[in-house]
């Protein structure tokens, strides 16, 4: 679906924290998230995505659907909302839009806001095994926080990231994520830094709510080739996943506690081959993807183009790892192109990649304020590493066309991989 420039000049363009706006919006077409039923809300810093793909192939598998609501989109606004295991076709979305912006004023809501009460109306219209709702940003004043009956909620590892939303301090961002969690609800949590376990319990007691640790409750982790999980009901082995890079066990470990989950609590009756089945075919573009499209005929025979939209600290650290694992087993020169947002923590960002990158090259982001060269504070730690500029992505890519033998990876933010998307 194409959607004209003037479509988001609707909407607030920065607006205040808060679920009053879309709770009033969502009063005039008679409340569709109260209708809805069998709701994952699924918040965290990274990974939401990954564990969201893992769950709907699994389910998939077992013959049970889902309607699906994630963000941002890469290409397309359709891919914010799968229907029923389909991404949503042009007529449809257009259809709920038209019908929505009928009863939106201009400047009620913010474009999220609107778009997550455009989801709300799609599942309530059709009716799936399961509705799984990604946060936008945060959880406790995500417009997607509006739904208060929830199945299961899934935290996955808390980091920094929308700082300049969320708070400076990772209790702060935490208090954030840890609002998605319900009174008297069910919490599988990824990996948490030891610091949070305080502010963690505590917020699962106020609101008696139960939750399902990793290494507590349940653990994932890679042998070799082989990929184990364990918690109390047993021990499901696997060597394969959908999704490129190591750090995906973790997503999917969340995912095969949530599914355990469900059945303990006789939600689902699903089988250990359904969910290998499930995992196995995940699929999910910006993820440590390559490109083999047209940028491959930019650069040398010998080379190759990866993409992923990590675009704050910890995930680039993660990004990172999987580049040295990917070395050891294949030996090519680290170039990267990176497309950074102007408000992100640049230095403890780009330091992660310090020493096993040979270049790394600035381009600015379309339709967003990038951040240059000029912005990084500590140019001097680089010291084996090239740092440069282009005006454009296709510039980049072409100016690392003269090397043989590299592994080239644009990062930084997902609209970047969007338009690496777009030229491939």
């Amino acid at each position: 679906m194409i959607i004209e420039d003037y479509f988001y000049e609707k909407f607030i363009e920065n607006p205040e924290k808060g679920t009053d706006r879309i709770f009033n919006f969502l009063s005039k077409i008679h409340h569709p998230q109260k209708k809805l039923k069998n709701i994952i809300h699924v918040a965290g810093t990274n990974g939401k995505g990954s564990t969201i793909e893992f769950l709907r192939s699994c389910l998939t598998y077992n013959q049970l659907s889902s309607n699906v609501f994630t963000s941002p989109h890469l290409l397309k606004i359709n891919e914010r909302f799968i229907i029923n295991d389909k991404i949503i076709d042009d007529n449809l979305l257009s259809s709920v839009i038209e019908n929505c912006l009928h009863f939106c004023s201009d400047q009620e809501l913010s474009f999220f806001e609107f778009i997550t009460a455009c989801a709300f109306e799609l599942f309530s219209k059709n009716i799936s095994d399961f509705n799984i709702i990604e946060v936008g940003i945060g959880g406790l004043h995500d417009p997607t926080n509006i739904i208060s009956e929830k199945e299961l909620s899934i935290i996955t590892t808390i980091s920094y990231d929308h700082e300049d939303l969320l708070g400076g301090d990772l209790e702060m961002i935490a208090e954030e994520k840890l609002g998605i969690i319900p009174n008297n609800g069910y919490v599988i949590f990824g990996p948490q830094c030891n610091s949070l376990k305080k502010i963690i319990h505590k917020n699962l007691a106020e609101k008696n709510a139960k939750g399902f640790f990793y290494e507590k409750d349940w653990l994932v982790e890679k042998d070799d080739d082989l990929i184990i999980y364990k918690d109390k009901f047993g021990r499901l082995e696997f060597n394969l996943l959908g999704l490129n890079g190591d750090y995906q066990i973790f997503n999917a470990g969340l995912c095969i506690a949530a599914l355990r989950l469900l059945k303990q609590k006789n939600k689902i009756s699903i089988n250990d081959e359904s969910i290998i089945n499930g995992l196995k075919n995940a699929q999910l573009h910006g993820r440590l993807n390559e490109l083999t499209g047209n940028t491959k005929s930019w650069i040398n025979k010998s080379s190759e183009i990866l993409i992923d939209g990590c675009h704050n600290p910890s995930a680039a650290k993660v990004i990172s790892n999987e580049m040295i694992k990917k070395n050891n087993k294949d030996r090519k020169d680290l170039l990267i192109i990176l497309g950074i947002k102007k408000n992100k923590n640049l230095d403890d960002f780009i330091i992660k990649f310090n020493e096993i990158a040979k270049e790394i090259t600035f381009v600015p982001i379309e339709g967003n304020i990038s951040s240059s060269l000029l912005d990084l504070r500590n140019k001097k730690l680089f010291k084996n590493t090239i740092l440069k500029e282009a005006s454009s992505l296709k510039e980049a890519i072409m100016s690392y066309s003269k090397y043989e033998n590299s592994r080239i990876l644009i990062c930084g933010s997902l609209y970047l991989v969007s338009e690496a998307l777009r030229i491939d």
